[in-house]
């Protein structure tokens, strides 16, 4: 008969005799309770708490056919664990529960696929290698669990959660935690107390609930604290309750299910970004207030939150909000144009046009909070932000650009014709958005120029220019007392308009109204000079009355289309 041959450390005999903490642990395991070698996790090894790594392998596997493991799977508390427990593309056929235990050398659990729970709680390694390893159920690193070295779980799969609460993990260098392209259909639970000296990485991970950051303290030391680029959550992301950063939190096109809270945390990103979201998609709300300190460099280019939740402090300098979108500001964030503006202006200088160069500058955020504003029914905020908007347009010598093959002095005149005429806009209507200005100016200067034509009326300036006055015998009578003015006199037809300075401006200044004063009167004119700069010289009260003449038909024109444009909409705003 043949011998059957197995692979080495798959025989018990090959760990005779038996340490007694492994004599322990193989009676448990017949009998699917836990090994209590210690209750606390050993700092150093004696003959009572030693458990030699390939022995542990044995039961892990299965044990033998004399000694096999019971369903519950191996089950050890408060043992030291000698030598390197290789678990390396190896099939595990039930959970390992290895509480409060020291591994003296890093646990290899590479391409292994463990078809249970591993748990790790409270114990403590030099590191943990278990890239690609598939575990149906969770896999549990928490309770004070110690790691000095790197625990790389890259590419792994997950059936539960992944939980790190309290946990210390201490990269000596390198990444504390790397969980890049891990599929966990649970949550993820780096909190109570979670402390990491090295990244964080959790880049392209899909993750079926929570990522839970919450109290935790991470300092990524020359990398980010936290890296979640590309992550796909499905409920929220907790980076909350004193929850600290030294080093870049990054979240680039992450996809957040829930929530982004940072509600209470204190971000340090260093030399770069303490909070990087360019390109995230937050489905619900993002909380950025309370904060220990306002936080410089946070790029919130092209995320796209539904509701954000902040509050004036937050906010340091260097913010970008470029192609920033949110739905809402609620939960008590400022809505008033006066801390809106103000976090505009956080921005990087170009960026908010404060620099005068309008090169970089960014037109989408305020575009973007106008749009909230009006639809949460902030009107009057948002019409001040509007107008502002225009302003910095202005400032950043944006109004009047011309094409770059256009001659100097043709772009020069054009610019400031347009820069002229857009403060103008502003002076005679804030931009559209204040429509009754004009009604004021109007008014304004139709006194204006009616206290002038009075004036002028009293020193005969005015008289009739109806023909049909002169053929009245009266006429040779009020001709005789013009030298007093027309204004006054007695013997004019009473059947004939009467002059009146107030009804006569107004006729002027509003093209489209007929009161019969324009048609009827009008300044006398001197006769023109026969040398040019004689003419331009003369100077009296009926040179006056005629350029105010002039100007009021002109502003008239000029406001009246201008005041229908803007209330019947043909203006195009820029919040629309």
């Amino acid at each position: 008969m043949t011998e059957i041959v197995k692979a080495a450390g798959r025989t018990l005999a090959e760990f005779q005799p038996l340490k007694p903490a492994e004599q322990k642990l193989l009676e448990a395991c017949r009998q699917g309770v836990v090994a209590n070698i210690s209750k606390e996790r050993p700092e150093a090894a004696t003959d009572n708490n030693t458990v030699r790594a390939g022995f542990l392998r044995f039961l892990a596997l299965g044990g033998g056919e004399q000694n096999p493991v019971h369903e519950h799977g191996v089950e050890l508390q408060g043992a030291w664990v000698e030598g390197a427990l290789d678990l390396k593309s190896a099939r595990i056929p039930h959970s390992l529960w290895l509480h409060r235990c020291h591994f003296s050398d890093v646990p290899l659990l590479l391409d292994s696929h463990i078809h249970g729970t591993l748990s790790l709680k409270g114990s403590h390694v030099n590191g943990l290698e278990a890239d690609r390893m598939v575990c149906d159920g969770s896999v549990l690193l928490h309770n004070a669990f110690v790691a000095n070295g790197k625990v790389r779980l890259v590419g792994v799969q997950i059936g539960g959660d992944l939980a790190c609460s309290g946990s210390k993990l201490d990269g000596k260098g390198g990444d504390a935690l790397s969980c890049d392209g891990a599929v966990i259909k649970g949550g993820v639970f780096l909190w109570n107390s979670f402390t990491a000296n090295g990244q964080v990485r959790l880049l392209g991970a899909q993750i079926g609930g929570s990522l839970n950051c919450s109290g935790a303290k991470l300092d990524g030391k020359e990398g980010a604290a936290l890296s979640c680029d590309g992550a796909v959550i499905k409920s929220d992301l907790r980076l909350d309750d004193g929850f600290t950063a030294n080093g870049e939190v990054r979240l680039l096109g992450a996809q957040i299910g829930g929530d982004l809270d940072c509600s209470g945390s204190k971000l340090d990103g260093k030399e770069g970004d303490s909070l990087a979201c360019q390109g995230a998609n937050v489905a619900g709300a993002f909380f950025f207030r309370d904060l220990v300190s306002p936080v410089n460099k946070v790029n919130l280019a092209s995320m796209q939150v539904r509701t954000l939740l902040d509050d004036d402090q937050a906010w340091g300098e260097s913010l970008d909000l470029d192609g920033f979108v949110y739905g809402e500001l609620a939960g008590g964030a400022p809505t008033n144009a006066t801390a809106r503006l103000d976090w505009l202006d956080k921005q990087v200088e170009s960026d908010a046009g404060r620099n005068g160069d309008g090169a970089n500058f960014k037109p989408q955020p305020w575009q973007q909070l106008i749009r909230v504003l009006r639809h949460m029914g902030h009107a009057e905020d948002a019409r001040q932000v509007a107008i502002a908007f225009e302003h910095r347009l202005r400032r950043a010598n944006l109004i009047g650009q011309t094409p770059k093959v256009w001659s100097k002095p043709r772009a020069w005149l054009y610019r400031n014709l347009s820069r002229t005429a857009h403060w103008l806009f502003w002076l005679l209507t804030g931009y559209g958005y204040r429509p009754l200005r004009l009604v004021g100016w109007m008014s304004g200067v139709w006194l204006a120029c009616g206290i002038i034509y009075w004036y002028a009326a009293l020193d005969g300036v005015f008289a009739p220019s109806d023909p049909l006055v002169f053929q009245n015998p009266d006429y040779k009578i009020c001709a005789a007392q013009n030298a007093v003015n027309w204004y006054l006199c007695e013997k004019l037809p009473e059947e004939y308009t009467g002059f009146s300075p107030l009804a006569y401006s107004l006729d002027v200044i509003l093209p489209l109204v007929d009161l019969q004063q324009e048609n009827d009167w009008a300044p006398l004119i001197p006769t023109p000079k026969n040398i040019w700069y004689e003419e331009w010289l003369a100077f009296d009260l009926k040179h006056v009355a005629r350029l105010v003449v002039w100007f009021e038909i002109l502003f008239g024109w000029v406001a009246s289309l201008l005041l229908v444009a803007v209330v019947s909409g043909l203006t195009k705003r820029r919040e629309e």
